[in-house]
């Protein structure tokens, strides 16, 4: 069965904020804004627990939790990727990011299924993949 982007009818989904995790709320917001280019939309709590961060019309939520934030071991087999992040001009981005020495998990690159991308690895060890299609045609 072929997927169809014609309404329906029926609600339709408008939009995804996928939820890392961080120990230290305000290291990774700082992080975000400074390394990322993310805004810091709102930070919540007294010290802050729970945030928003957002890059033109992306948004990311974060909550600080005490236990480990993920499986470090398969993080670095690169089992957990946090979030995929579609750009309009991956390559601009990924010397944006390089120009501020974020840690790359993994360089830009063609993937055989028509995807070039990277993925960043933020301090928690949250790997956040940003691709564009190949021919975006």
């Amino acid at each position: 069965m072929g997927v169809s982007e014609e309404s329906t009818g029926e609600a339709r989904l408008t939009a995804a904020y996928p939820q890392l995790f961080t120990r230290d709320m305000e290291r990774a917001a700082a992080f975000y804004r400074e390394q990322f280019g993310f805004e810091v939309r709102f930070l919540f709590g007294d010290p802050p627990v729970y945030a928003q961060f957002s890059r033109d019309t992306v948004r990311l939520n974060m909550r600080q939790v005490d236990a480990p934030v993920l499986d470090r071991e398969a993080a670095e087999r690169g089992e957990l990727l946090a979030a995929y992040l579609e750009v309009d001009d991956v390559e601009g981005l990924y010397r944006e990011y390089a120009g501020r020495d974020v840690d790359f998990y993994l360089r830009l690159q063609m993937k055989p299924w028509g995807l070039k991308g990277f993925i960043v690895r933020d301090p928690d060890g949250n790997l956040l993949n940003f691709s564009e299609p190949a021919d975006p045609s």
